[in-house]
């Protein structure tokens, strides 16, 4: 989770250089992780297989409530903004940026909620 002091200073920035922000919240988030451990759960009421009650079902991906789900997402949405070219900031981990010429992206990751701001690069019309 963001400290409270990098979402307040990144917001300082964006206020400072009239960027606009924009809240996200990824309401499927906790299921979209591979978990790296093996779980299993009860089979759910109402899905019992009739003949194979005793039987358990292996998770292969992060359900809400479990207790894997939020590092789960986490390694995922790390993976994904590595691969577009974010970088994590070696002072918070939840917070990521990416700068070239004249663009600027800062993401905040809140547990499943992101708050995205940055600049745009200005496009000069040729005649």
């Amino acid at each position: 989770m963001a400290r409270m002091t990098t979402i307040r200073g990144v917001l300082a920035l964006a206020a400072e250089e009239g960027w606009p922000v924009y809240q996200m919240d990824v309401k499927s988030a906790f299921l979209n992780g591979n978990l790296e451990e093996e779980v299993y759960v009860e089979q759910p009421p109402g899905f019992v297989i009739p003949g194979s009650e005793s039987k358990v079902c292996r998770l292969k991906k992060a359900l809400y409530g479990l207790k894997q789900a939020p590092r789960a997402w986490y390694q995922r949405i790390d993976t994904f903004f590595a691969s577009i070219g974010l970088e994590r900031s070696p002072s918070d981990a939840n917070l990521y940026v990416f700068s070239e010429g004249g663009l600027h992206m800062v993401v905040i990751l809140y547990v499943d909620d992101l708050i995205i701001t940055g600049s745009h690069q200005k496009r000069i019309s040729q005649t």
